[in-house]
Order: C-alpha cells, then structure tokens, then sequence
C-alpha cells in the first residue's frame, strides 16, 4: 500500500506540528517532539516513520535531493 503525502502531516504516522510524536532517546530519560526531515513537511523525523520509507523514495525527498 502506498504511503499518502499531504503537507503538514507524516505520511506514515499521521503526525501534525500541533500533535508531533515524542522520539525517546535511548541513552537519556527525555523525549523530544519530532522535526521535518523534509522540505516538503510530510516526513517526521521520528526513527520508526522514516524506517517505514523506501530508501529510493528517501533518497529522492527534498531535503536529500543532490546530496549524495
């Protein structure tokens, strides 16, 4: 099934600016609200949503794009 994109919300966990997921650190007893890995505001940063991705879509989103 094909991952849906629209902007101001995670494609993978329906996550928003004004109800963003909590990341726990492995190595710290805080959370912090995720970011936008993208240009295009439709990926959070949250490792288990970009694990979710293809790594040819990742390699292909805006903030990637001529990186490598």
């Amino acid at each position: 099934m094909p991952l849906v994109c629209e902007p101001e919300k995670c494609r993978v966990c329906g996550c928003t600016p004004l109800n963003p997921c909590l990341i726990r650190f492995e190595d710290e007893d805080h959370q912090e609200p995720c970011t936008w890995l993208d240009f295009d505001h439709t990926l959070c940063t949250n490792p288990a949503c970009i694990a979710k991705v293809p790594l040819a879509e990742l390699l292909e989103m805006p903030i990637l794009r001529g990186a490598i």
